[in-house]
């Protein structure tokens, strides 16, 4: 969630920096949105005590089901700016979650400078890294610090969505026109 609050903020300031404005994004038409919002589903539904008690297997299938959702949005509207960057970003976080038994790895230190603290080896959607884990550079390495609102850790894939769903938002601001020649 904080990938996705970051991307808003920084994409409606970058918008409004290049001349945009907020109501151009009701122009925004992206097909088959509801595929969003049912992976966003999916995982509010697996990290949830809903998904404890159905158990981590359900939760695995659950997590990479919405990544498969998520994919086929990307593919369908890939030709829209910032799209194939975000379906970049999706696409190594998926590499990541698979490679790893359907869980993020997440560094140690990078958990203990967001002040995460862990009682076992999975938690929510992650894994701590050890020396099982595949793709290590892949996964949850970077914090926002513990003593910054909304502290968490992050990895590569989140800084590409973030950028992608960033530019998307930034260049419709600019309206119909802006988009076009962006294309």
């Amino acid at each position: 969630m904080l990938v996705l609050l970051t991307a808003f903020v920084v994409g409606v300031a970058a918008g409004y920096l290049s001349g945009g404005r907020l109501r151009n994004l009701a122009n925004l038409t992206l097909t088959r949105q509801w595929l969003v919002l049912a992976a966003l589903g999916l995982q509010i539904v697996a990290f949830s005590p809903a998904g404890a008690a159905l158990g981590q297997p359900t939760t695995v299938v659950l997590h990479l089901t919405s990544y498969v959702l998520l994919a086929w949005f990307v593919v369908l509207n890939r030709r829209r700016v910032g799209v194939s960057i975000a379906g970049l970003g999706l696409g190594l976080n998926l590499v990541a979650i698979a490679a790893n038994g359907g869980f993020m790895p997440a560094s140690r230190k990078a958990l203990a400078l967001a002040g995460i603290a862990y009682s076992g080896d999975t938690h929510n959607n992650s894994a701590v890294i050890d020396t099982h884990t595949h793709l290590r550079f892949l996964g949850d390495i970077f914090a926002v610090p513990s003593w910054m609102p909304a502290a968490n850790v992050f990895s590569i894939g989140d800084l590409l969505i973030a950028a992608g769903v960033a530019a998307l938002l930034a260049v419709s601001m600019r309206g119909p026109s802006a988009v076009a020649d962006a294309r």
